[in-house]
């Protein structure tokens, strides 16, 4: 696991809310099953109480802040069935990930507010089954939203993903933004028509998080981490790509313009030396 990533190591989120569960995950975690799931339980319902119903899509409502009800729809395109973040299991795998943070050489006397960053992002590629996207992602994904493609549009369960090795940045980023709520962090789900990632790509419909903090807002891509690659090209670890931006970065990028961020991967030859890859990424606000 590699240490966190120049856009995040000045980060230091102190949200009396993110605080105060923090605390609260010190105790739980590591504890029982049953102490466990009982904790995620009455998190969920807390978070629960004032979640609306809708639909969050590329075309019509295009941001969303906060916990994904059980009503809250997320739509990777107009052509298949929306999805739901409705699996606790979800909530069970951050905890045994920081379980595992917490006991690996290196990390273990970090505390919860070190570790979180990594354990969402490790926990997204432990439940859904890939960190990165591969050669066949984006063909598998379509092939299975293929066959949820029905005129009553009924909601797909995220557990039906789980697991599969396909997921992409509708699942993944809606189940980041749930993770976040569930830790007391504060963020909005954006659903964009315009990014760009690398910027020599071609604009595509991704969705990403503006993560909110009192030092200021942050750009987070659940679904292109920063990578370290071996000199073939093979994945070694990876880490959250966040972007610390300025508040007037953030008021355009919500009133639909474009920010331009420089991610770094890093590039380790034979003898163990470090390079790292720069290049930039164009993430755009929600178009009206």
């Amino acid at each position: 696991m590699e240490s966190l990533q120049k856009e995040t190591q000045s980060i230091r989120e102190r949200s009396p809310e993110y605080i105060k569960i923090l605390g609260e995950l010190e105790h739980i975690v590591g504890t029982t099953e049953e102490e466990e799931y009982k904790y995620i339980e009455k998190r969920i319902t807390d978070l629960s109480q004032n979640t609306e119903e809708g639909e969050v899509s590329h075309v019509g409502r295009k941001t969303h802040k906060g916990f994904l009800g059980s009503k809250m729809k997320i739509r990777r395109n107009m052509m298949v069935d929306p999805l739901v973040i409705d699996d606790t299991v979800l909530y069970k795998n951050l905890l045994e990930t920081l379980q595992m943070f917490k006991t690996t050489p290196g990390w273990e006397g970090r505390t919860l507010r070190e570790i979180m960053p990594h354990a969402v992002q490790w926990t997204l590629s432990k439940y859904f089954g890939n960190a990165v996207a591969g050669d066949n992602t984006e063909i598998q994904n379509r092939e299975f939203y293929l066959d949820h493609t029905t005129s009553e549009s009924q909601a797909i369960s995220i557990k039906e993903l789980a697991g599969k090795g396909f997921a992409v940045c509708a699942e993944k980023g809606a189940a980041a933004q749930n993770l976040l709520a569930f830790v007391g962090l504060e963020s909005t789900l954006v659903a964009s028509t315009d990014c760009r990632i690398p910027t020599e790509s071609n604009e595509e419909a991704h969705y990403f998080i503006l993560l909110h903090t009192p030092r200021g807002n942050i750009i987070y891509d659940p679904t292109n981490p920063q990578l370290t690659l071996d000199r073939d090209n093979k994945l070694i670890s990876y880490s959250p790509a966040m972007y610390l931006i300025t508040e007037d970065q953030a008021r355009r990028l919500i009133s639909g313009e474009s920010i331009t961020v420089e991610h770094n991967d890093i590039k380790t030859n034979e003898d163990g030396e470090k390079t790292e890859i720069r290049s930039n990424r164009l993430y755009a606000g929600p178009k009206n």
